[in-house]
């Protein structure tokens, strides 16, 4: 076994790494460790002996920097992935107030266990991410990246920052879409109340209000899950296309 080759699998595991430190969590909770590292080196040992590797300059300075250079490019492929998972995460959190299942403001990080909405929304997008075969596609993805960019020879295409600003918009109107009809029932049901309280002043609207906006919005949800499946879905099939706009044309 080569040094060169070592060193090609090496700028191959960096890479992977990058992606697979962007991936959504499941069932609430983060990958492991040792799991992601598995993954890498899965990756590693399959792409090796087929990936093209550049020539390297066996020296400290240029190996710190080509490997610097897979793991940003590890992580902008992953970060394009991991927003469509955003888009689901925010459109979550932005249901779960509508319909007043959110957690109280507090100063410590939102967890799946305080809003439940959100994390069952995530939890369908990774569903649907593997039904779908979407993980097929990235993975597919992620080898072609190193036609484009082969192993050690870590760069961008000019563009490259316009598409991951485009991205990230799309991203909020990803999550707005899904997120409206919630927006229009809370509206609606606030309109309601409203006019409740003006026509019978001694009507509690307020404590009426709460159930109701619930449940309707948990109605809404129900009869919404195919809308929101075909958002995901139409997102998991451009994301192959958009990691590769990230790195120069071949």
């Amino acid at each position: 076994m080569s040094l060169a080759y070592l060193v090609g699998g090496m700028m191959i595991f960096l890479r992977s790494l990058g992606v697979v430190l962007q991936l959504p969590m499941i069932a609430g909770r983060a990958i492991p460790i040792p799991l992601r590292l598995g993954l890498c080196v899965c990756l590693t040992v399959v792409l090796a002996g087929v990936v093209p590797a550049g020539p390297f300059v066996l020296a400290a300075w240029p190996l710190i920097v080509a490997a610097a250079g897979e793991i940003i490019i590890g992580l902008a492929l992953g970060f394009v992935v991991r927003l469509a998972f955003g888009a689901v995460e925010m459109a979550g959190r932005a249901i779960s107030t509508e319909v007043g299942l959110h957690a109280q403001p507090g100063m410590g990080v939102p967890e799946p266990a305080h809003e439940p909405l959100a994390a069952l929304l995530s939890a369908f997008a990774v569903v649907l991410f593997f039904l779908s075969g979407a993980h097929r596609g990235v993975l597919t993805a992620f080898a072609v990246s190193f036609r484009h960019a082969s192993a050690g020879q870590a760069i961008f295409d000019s563009g490259a920052a316009e598409v991951l600003i485009r991205r990230t918009a799309l991203l909020i109107e990803v999550g707005l879409r899904i997120a409206a009809p919630f927006i229009a029932l809370n509206f609606l049901v606030t309109l309601a109340f409203a006019v409740m309280a003006r026509a019978v002043p001694k009507t509690n609207v307020f404590i009426l209000s709460l159930p109701a906006r619930s449940l309707l919005g948990l109605g809404l949800l129900a009869s919404a899950c195919a809308l929101i499946a075909r958002y995901l879905s139409i997102e998991f099939a451009d994301t192959p296309l958009r990691m590769l706009l990230l790195l120069p044309p071949r």
